[in-house]
């Protein structure tokens, strides 16, 4: 019997070794339209886009689920929520963290994602400990000083998500 018993584990072993490396890990990151939101293009995808159209800080309308609010005699905010879903699989961590960047420089304009304000330099935390398999709201704020140049305004967020 003891001699039957290295040959049993060691096909036990190689078993979990192969059960292991066969399955898949991944993180799937979507971009939605909040319900009290914007309306994205590509909604539910991880390319998502939001167009804000003609828009002025004194008159004129924003489109449905956008608010514009004046900030004093300096800047005006145009924002919205943003549904942001993580999900897991193959993995056993409890959580994720979001980053999210500019592709490109503005040092004009601030930008907003969650509260925590969005570089080109580099990656911001927008939560250590997100929720896997649920939609997070997080408010998406683009502020612009009144001191600049009527002109269109465009960039991307890249988000990163990593599981903990």
């Amino acid at each position: 019997m003891q001699r039957n018993f290295p040959i049993l584990a060691g096909t036990f072993l190689l078993f979990m070794l192969f059960a292991q490396r066969s399955r898949a890990q991944s993180l799937t990151l979507t971009i939605s339209s909040d319900p009290s939101g914007i309306s994205l293009g590509g909604t539910g995808t991880p390319s998502a886009s939001m167009a804000l159209g003609n828009v002025q800080a004194f008159g004129g309308t924003v489109p449905s689920g956008v608010t514009k609010s004046l900030n004093g005699t300096s800047s005006w905010t145009l924002s919205s929520p943003v549904d942001v879903r993580v999900t897991k699989s193959g993995l056993v961590s409890a959580a994720y963290t979001l980053t999210a960047q500019l592709q490109s420089t503005d040092s004009i304009n601030t930008w907003m994602l969650g509260g925590v304000t969005l570089h080109a330099v580099s990656a911001s935390t927008v939560t250590l400990s997100g929720s896997y398999g649920s939609n997070a709201a997080y408010v998406f704020s683009l502020t612009i000083p009144f001191s600049a140049p009527a002109e269109a305004i465009s960039n991307t967020l890249n988000f990163v998500a990593t599981s903990n």
